[in-house]
């Protein structure tokens, strides 16, 4: 069986210091998914810069996201099999292949995106996920009780997953009331993939109302 509809795959920056990084990446790259780096190490030392300095979270939502960028082209140096675009039209032009998004700070003001920190890769794939009109979107974490989750947390509401540090404050604003469905999984679920596509409320986390 395979998957039907777009799926668009947040990866956590987390993942940046993990073995298990390139075998997410081989594995996605059997996909045509649309990968959303995350801000890793990139980001860490924006905020670290942002403290020191006490520059405006305009500028930093701006370094931000070429933080982002900056992740996402080392997930395209890691794994040449991997496309990647900055432009709508080019990731929908791409659809039948996995291509990694390279956001645009220009691209993600004129959608009136708030420069705040709680607003982070997270919010950013799920307002990407709108946008391309994804069926599904799927949110890797370092969280390890999401590899195997017991039956509460088959589906968890969105204000919980918050509160835990799984997603951040504003996801649900570009979450909820989306033709799309939202899930978590823990940094093992490459193991499952592409298969979990196909089934993934038997193997993810649905993040609910």
């Amino acid at each position: 069986m395979k998957p039907t509809g777009l799926w668009v795959v947040k990866l956590g920056g987390s993942l940046a210091g993990s073995p298990r990084l390139s075998p997410w990446l081989e594995a996605l790259s059997q996909t045509s998914a649309v990968i959303v780096p995350g801000g890793g190490p990139f980001a860490d030392r924006v905020r670290q810069a942002q403290a020191r300095w006490h520059f405006d979270d305009i500028t930093a939502h701006h370094m931000a996201i070429v933080a982002m960028r900056q992740y996402g082209r080392m997930l395209v140096g890691l794994c040449p099999k991997l496309l990647a675009a900055t432009r709508l039209e080019d990731l929908a032009r791409l659809q039948n292949q996995a291509v990694v998004w390279l956001p645009s700070p220009g691209i993600l003001d004129a959608a009136g995106i708030p420069a705040t920190w709680d607003i982070t890769s997270d919010s950013l794939a799920a307002w990407l996920a709108g946008q391309l009109h994804a069926e599904n979107l799927l949110l890797v974490k370092s969280v390890a009780e999401l590899d195997e989750p017991t039956d509460r947390l088959r589906e968890i509401p969105f204000a919980e997953a918050a509160d835990a540090g799984w997603i951040d404050l504003a996801f649900d604003r570009y979450a909820m009331n989306q033709s799309f469905q939202s899930w978590l999984c823990g940094p093992g679920g490459h193991a499952m993939q592409p298969q979990a596509f196909t089934e993934p409320g038997r193997i993810f986390t649905l993040l609910r109302k």
